[in-house]
């Protein structure tokens, strides 16, 4: 009986010890808040918040190297303030090739776990629809999906054809 039950007790301290599910770098703890926004430009950047950097180019740097080397990461940015507990590390990728959590478990993984990402924002810079100038691709679903769309598209015709006249 003293046998099971110190079974029991060893088991539930190896669970309770090893409770990431595998998940050694604690992404799956990470907030990830994503958002749309339009642009001219179609891209995908995450914005790694991370505590643990003490200056621009030898921690930053680092940072800025291991997750470039990573597939589908297209181009870093680093905004470094002195004395600011977390710093920003901007990273444009392919969802398609790299998700959040595997940058978040890349930064984990520097100089031993010195380094952790707090909290990531993702934003999908979406091209803007057709502005109703020649090449465009507008087409009437895109107009109805975006009654602004047909205003826009009306002025600009307006504007073609006051210079047309002039």
């Amino acid at each position: 009986m003293k046998k099971v039950l110190i079974s029991a007790v060893a088991s539930l301290f190896l669970l309770a010890s090893c409770n990431n599910n595998g998940d050694t770098a604690g992404a799956s703890q990470v907030p990830v808040v994503k958002k749309e926004m339009n642009s001219e430009v179609v891209k995908t950047v995450a914005n790694l918040s991370i505590d643990g950097m003490t200056c621009s180019s030898g921690c930053g740097g680092k940072i800025q190297q291991e997750l470039q080397a990573l597939k589908g990461v297209k181009g870093t940015e680093l905004d470094f303030a002195d004395g600011r507990s977390e710093n920003i590390v901007s990273v444009e990728y392919s969802p398609a090739e790299i998700s959040e959590q595997d940058m978040i478990k890349c930064v984990a993984a520097i100089a031993d776990g010195h380094y952790h990402v707090k909290s990531v924002e993702v934003i999908q810079y979406k091209g803007l629809q057709g502005t109703g100038s020649i090449g465009s691709s507008t087409n009437d679903a895109d107009l109805n999906a975006n009654p602004l769309g047909k205003i826009f598209q009306l002025l600009n015709l307006l504007q073609s054809v006051s210079k047309i006249i002039e």
